[in-house]
């Protein structure tokens, strides 16, 4: 009996997903950066075979599919914790202050202290 090829891929996509919470939170939980050629690594990958397979599965560079996950988490720390932009910043996997503020504002167009203003604001 033949599989399909969109089960396949949704699948590996699944476990793709999993295996990108599981490396960002020992990243969170250690403060430590998070980096695509350590979660490749993690997964006994290249970078290269890991990033090919990134962009066909989730249509995305593979640091910004790390990215994504690191950002949604950076935004659920800053409306629910009052912890300063430096500690989130280290929380979520980015290194420094300084990455996790660029990102941010691209993703958002504004930075993380104006989100939390205008997040604190609505509520």
């Amino acid at each position: 009996m033949r599989r399909k090829t969109g089960t396949t891929a949704d699948a590996y996509r699944n476990r793709l997903e999993g295996a990108r919470e599981f490396y960002l939170r020992a990243c969170y939980g250690t403060r430590t950066a998070a980096r695509a050629d350590e979660f490749a690594e993690y997964l006994r990958l290249t970078r290269p075979y890991l990033s090919r397979r990134v962009a066909a599965l989730a249509g995305k560079p593979l640091r910004d599919y790390l990215r994504e996950s690191q950002l949604a988490y950076a935004q659920r720390l800053l409306r629910t914790t009052p912890a300063s932009v430096v500690q989130i910043a280290l929380a979520s996997a980015f290194g420094t202050e300084w990455t996790f503020h660029r990102c941010f504002k691209a993703a958002f167009g504004m930075t993380p202290s104006a989100y939390r203003k205008q997040v604190t604001k609505c509520e």
